[in-house]
């Protein structure tokens, strides 16, 4: 494939998605919008006492009646490959340990051997999308029919760019830390996801047959 035909794939698979870039730990869309993302802790909710399992339903409830904006609760539930455990636990076999302890570990490992042929291992990741729309639209490619030249068009853009980024802090910062806040109540660690945190989570969306192989 020449040059021109990786540029012209490049430049379509883009104009597809609905992500522009991201900046600042935001995520700044092809429609002018901007969001930042959360990512929160979970609690197995049915381990808890019925008294305990109450007071989350109560905070939770706190959380969504506090709210005077916008959220997208979002989770992702996908396979992991636990087969570096499986060889660590093996490995531990030749460790220095009295004969029962290795009858255990062998059990154990024989037991995450089975688990994993019989059912798919899950991870859940939590996240809560903090959006902000501010009205105005982000020019996108088509302004490059226009009569100006590709240098102002470029300026123009990134102008109207970092505008938005700076009106999204201000609106975003706020909701995000009312909303870690919620959490903390709720006996929840939340984090705004960084640049990379975001670049990782968006990879694996758009590329999951390459997740799996890993």
């Amino acid at each position: 494939m020449d040059k021109n035909a990786r540029a012209r794939t490049t430049s379509s698979t883009q104009e597809h998605l609905e992500i522009r870039e991201i900046v600042d730990d935001i995520i700044i869309t092809q429609s002018g919008s901007a969001a930042l993302v959360l990512q929160t802790s979970a609690i197995n909710f049915d381990l808890l006492a019925e008294y305990e399992q109450d007071s989350k339903v109560f905070a939770f409830a706190g959380l969504l009646n506090s709210l005077n904006f916008h959220i997208q609760i979002l989770i992702r539930t996908r396979r992991i490959d636990i087969s570096n455990y499986i060889d660590y636990l093996k490995n531990k076999e030749n460790d220095t340990m009295t004969e029962g302890l290795k009858k255990q570990l062998h059990i154990y490992t024989e037991f995450i051997q089975k688990l994993i042929i019989e059912n798919d291992v899950l991870d859940k990741n939590f996240f809560i999308v903090i959006p902000f729309n501010p009205g105005g639209d982000i020019p996108t490619a088509k302004i490059l029919k226009s009569k100006k030249t590709k240098e102002e068009i470029q300026q123009n853009l990134q102008l109207k760019q970092e505008q938005l980024v700076e009106k999204a802090k201000i609106f975003l910062y706020p909701k995000r830390d009312h909303v870690l806040k919620q959490l903390s109540r709720m006996g929840l660690m939340g984090k705004q996801l960084t640049n990379k945190e975001l670049i990782s989570e968006f990879y694996t969306i758009y590329n999951p047959e390459e997740e799996l192989e890993r």
